[in-house]
């Protein structure tokens, strides 16, 4: 497959970058977009198998971790303030009182991240979350526990939309630091005396990511995260070669010309 020849010589051979910059610009978005989304897939995917594999189902989540309740005048009313470590790294405190902050008794032996349902809001100080609770309860015709866990089907479409639009964000994202990058790049190329067309600046940009790139990726994948100024490095090394490259070939064609 094209793609990936492209992506060994984008990231082993300086020399064919000037024959990779004459690359139609369709088969260049092609290139991008191949790894972008297969990355993105995969890196997101990851946070949503371990939910599943951890929790075994929403319905098992909601019957081990939460603990009974009933509904009066549109509040959820639990039997006693409870405070459950889950293993998704979150500790969830069911508060029979109406208190949205989280309070120091909240915070006692907890290293996770606090999700707290009150009667009539859930919260979280670290995820800046704060919901009305009765409106849901309206919306779903929740009464007790079991309903709550009827709700498998509504939830499970939830977490494909939640993940698509993960996915997309993050797709989103690398696409503007693409662009980004790409004046970046021209505003380097100068210093070399080397000035690119819009077009030529993104394909260079688009083959240059390709190492650093790939390479973030496998690191995330094992828990590391990569200082944005090595990323940044691989990318001014990568690219002083290739303008040296780019200039001697320019200096040869002059020669014939002569």
């Amino acid at each position: 497959m094209y793609i990936f020849k492209q992506a060994k010589n984008a990231i082993l051979n300086f020399e064919c970058y000037p024959e990779l910059l004459k690359t139609k610009i369709s088969k260049v978005s092609l290139y991008a977009l191949f790894f972008i989304i297969i990355f993105n897939f995969i890196f997101s995917a990851i946070p949503f198998a371990t939910y599943y594999l951890k929790t075994k189902g929403f319905d098992n989540f909601i019957q081990q971790y939460v603990p009974d309740f009933k509904i009066e005048n549109d509040k959820i009313i639990f039997d006693k303030y409870t405070k459950i470590d889950t293993p998704l790294g979150i500790t969830f405190i069911f508060d029979t009182k109406e208190n949205k902050q989280i309070t120091d008794e909240d915070k006692k032996d907890v290293q996770n991240l606090i999700i707290k349902v009150t009667p009539t809001y859930v919260v979280s100080s670290a995820l800046n979350l704060n919901i009305q609770i009765p409106p849901i309860l309206k919306a779903f015709d929740i009464k007790n526990k079991q309903d709550l866990i009827h709700l498998k089907p509504i939830i499970n479409i939830s977490n494909i939309i939640a993940f698509l639009f993960l996915v997309s964000s993050f797709v989103f994202i690398d696409l503007f630091w693409i662009l980004v990058f790409s004046f970046f790049i021209n505003s380097l190329a100068s210093l070399y005396k080397l000035r690119f067309s819009v077009q030529g600046a993104f394909k260079l940009t688009v083959y240059v990511n390709t190492m650093p790139y790939i390479l973030k990726f496998v690191l995330n994948l094992i828990g590391i995260s990569m200082p944005s100024i090595i990323y940044l490095g691989i990318i001014i090394s990568y690219l002083h070669f290739i303008f040296k490259v780019i200039l001697e070939q320019t200096k040869e064609q002059q020669k014939v010309l002569i």
